[in-house]
């Protein structure tokens, strides 16, 4: 059996953390395509209605994009350090 290699288990966990954090960010842009722009209503009257933020979060499916690359990489960096505890 070979000397576990710190490197890959250090990679893997930056990986998996950069993939939550991918996650994170697509959730916050589908979050604000559905506030709208900016900061969103301020008052009960403005605020958007269902089928407004429903057509906005469909038009743009950039969050899922992102959301679904960071679920990627966060399972690549979990093979990655799992490949580095089967070897110890």
């Amino acid at each position: 059996m070979s000397a576990p290699d710190p490197r890959r288990a250090r990679l893997g966990l930056a990986l998996i953390v950069a993939g939550i954090l991918a996650i994170v960010g697509g959730v916050l842009v589908v979050l604000e395509s559905a506030n709208g722009p900016g900061l969103g209503p301020t008052k009960f009257e403005e605020r958007r209605s269902y089928n407004q933020t429903k057509e906005a979060v469909h038009s743009s499916p950039l969050g899922f994009v992102i959301a679904l690359a960071g679920l990627g990489v966060a399972i690549v960096g979990g093979r990655l350090r799992r490949r580095e505890d089967a070897d110890e």
